[in-house]
């Protein structure tokens, strides 16, 4: 009787480990399936920016080369200084870059679309239309979790901006996604995103990290709903789910693996949603992300008998377009690393920012950071001056 449990256990755990796999094959089915019934379409032309100031998508391809290869980029120079305002503290400046990025679109017909980062390929994006309402996506792809997939806010600020704070700041991940609108209304549209992307992995006994990315032989899935209401208010919700860290023995008892479940919402209030003077120039955000991690080695039975922590981000921001040339943007967050214990990780943040487009390439951006740990607190505070070119 023992060894049949045993036997139905191992059988359960197994079909959990190859999930994802059978995800991906039954996409892939629905990919062929939709692809061989769909009809010729026009494409979307959807521009990529990492511009906080103007969003200016690439012009629709169209018959000549010219219109159906489009390069776009963007540079920057940055000069930071920690605390200039405060006596007697550690205190430093530099030049830093950033942003180095040379992006590249490629539409040959109505159907295919190469999106691309070429210098480093920090992502790449095959995509195919399969009907008016659906396409697949293939490559190194924008992870769809919450409302961007780059510049990850959760927590208040990006943390180190080549890494990011709790995810990753540029979020793209080796695999492939379906997404499509599923609703559209007079006022109400649903779009959702249904993903597979290699996984994060985590050694067992140490708080995970997300912000290094996914790992091979490890595959994650992920969803993602965006619900518009009109075009002034925008709702997101994020899931995904994957397995690390499996250590095998003997005795199906003492095998062990962790889990992962990430999650989040995001709204956007946009410009005019109020029309009242002084509201019709706010916008708002706020986004929170919680990863709920299942660790056994790592969490005291004291703490959580079943062997879970969480780490947590937000934020809230609000930007103010009625200056002529300039936009004042504030933001608040907060960043828990491990809930079993505060550290000095744990922090919350506030940030004061004046955003200006010189011109059609170029604009400014001056930014004062206050950094506030929660316990053991630094004098981290930080003014970043940035020159931005874009093309």
């Amino acid at each position: 009787m023992l060894t049949t449990v045993n036997q139905a256990s191992r059988r359960v755990r197994s079909f959990w480990r190859y999930l994802p796999g059978i995800a991906l094959a039954a996409a892939a089915a629905l990919l062929l399936t939709a692809s061989a019934a769909a009809q010729d379409v026009d494409s979307s032309d959807v521009g990529m920016s990492f511009d906080d100031i103007v969003d200016e998508p690439p012009p629709q391809a169209g018959g000549g080369l010219a219109d159906k290869i489009h390069i776009s980029g963007r540079f920057d120079l940055n000069y930071e200084a920690t605390n200039p305002l405060v006596e007697d503290a550690e205190s430093s400046s530099q030049f830093r870059n950033y942003h180095k990025f040379v992006f590249l679109k490629v539409t040959p017909n109505d159907k295919v679309t190469l999106d691309a980062e070429i210098l480093d390929l920090s992502y790449y994006e095959i995509k195919y239309q399969l009907t008016n309402q659906f396409e697949a996506k293939l490559g190194k792809i924008w992870v769809p979790f919450g409302a961007t997939p780059f510049h990850h806010y959760y927590g208040g600020r990006q943390g180190d901006p080549f890494t990011g704070l709790l995810l990753p700041n540029v979020w793209a991940e080796f695999g492939g996604s379906l997404s499509g609108t599923v609703y559209s209304g007079t006022r109400v549209n649903v779009a959702s995103d249904f993903y597979v992307i290699r996984g994060f992995d985590n050694e067992l006994g140490n708080v995970i990290s997300f912000t290094g990315g996914g790992s091979d032989g490890l595959l994650a899935v992920g969803h993602r709903t965006r619900v518009g209401v009109g075009t002034k208010l925008a709702f997101w919700g994020s899931v995904l789910y994957n397995q690390f860290g499996e250590i095998e023995a003997e005795n199906d008892e003492d095998e062990m693996a962790g889990q992962l479940l990430l999650w989040g919402g995001d709204v956007l209030v946009d410009y005019g949603l109020l029309d009242f003077p002084f509201l019709r120039d706010l916008q708002f955000r706020a986004a929170f992300a919680r990863a709920e991690v299942k660790d056994e080695l790592l969490v005291d039975p004291s703490d959580n008998p079943d062997g879970w922590y969480i780490r947590y981000g937000d934020y809230a921001e609000m930007t103010y377009r009625g200056i002529p040339r300039v936009r004042a943007r504030l933001r608040y967050g907060t960043f828990v690393d491990f809930d079993d214990a505060l550290t000095g990780n744990d922090s919350h943040n506030w940030e004061f920012a004046l955003l200006s487009r010189i011109n059609q390439n170029l604009s400014l951006l001056a930014q004062w950071q206050v950094n506030l740990e929660e316990i053991n607190e630094v004098d981290n505070d930080l003014l970043r001056i940035q020159l931005v070119f874009e093309f």
